[in-house]
């Protein structure tokens, strides 16, 4: 397990952490709220800017919808998530840091294998010493994104450590023999 990352104590990580997430998740969700309230502009444009001679504002605005409703649910439970990793921070919760590390948990996955599929199309329509800026780059972000995962679990499971070192979940026997059940004392 980490006891730092980046040079801080992983409290201090855990809280710059999820108010990065609250910042950047806050934003993000005007953002997408925005953009759903002038889909039908942004459609247009799109249609009008489009090559593909196939594709309607109509259809360009459903599919946008879609794909802004999707992202801006995604980005509200990020914010929760994010808010919650602060509070288990601070209050040295560690049921409190499990919504954030399921979450980017499921996150690092499919960040994974939507980096092996794109990899796999740069490498076959691009030679290897071109895709090779790429694939370094990608492989880089990848590992970045799982130290900073690790070091959130590592907080957890030190905030889990110090919370079953203070209140144990079952308590020391006590030093009673050949004593009778309470229930058949009189």
């Amino acid at each position: 397990m980490l006891s730092r990352v980046f040079c801080m104590r992983l409290n201090t990580y855990g809280v710059v952490i999820g108010w990065l997430g609250v910042i950047l998740s806050f934003l993000a969700t005007i953002i997408l709220s925005v953009a759903l309230g002038f889909v039908d502009e942004i459609a247009q444009q799109i249609a009008k800017d489009s090559n593909n001679s196939d594709m309607t504002a109509t259809q360009i605005r459903s599919v946008l919808i879609i794909v802004f409703s999707v992202y801006l649910a995604l980005k509200v439970i990020n914010l929760l998530a994010s808010a919650m990793l602060v509070a288990g921070t601070v209050k040295e919760r560690h049921l409190l840091l499990l919504p954030w590390l399921i979450n980017n948990g499921v996150l690092l996955v499919f960040g994974i294998v939507a980096n092996i599929a794109m990899l796999a199309q740069v490498i076959e329509t691009t030679p290897f010493v071109g895709a090779l800026p790429i694939i370094l780059v990608d492989v880089g972000l990848l590992v970045l994104s799982w130290y900073l995962y690790y070091g959130i679990y590592s907080l957890f499971k030190q905030i889990q450590a110090s919370s079953e070192i203070q209140r144990p979940l079952i308590p020391p026997p006590t030093q009673q023999t050949n004593s009778y059940p309470s229930y058949t004392k009189i």
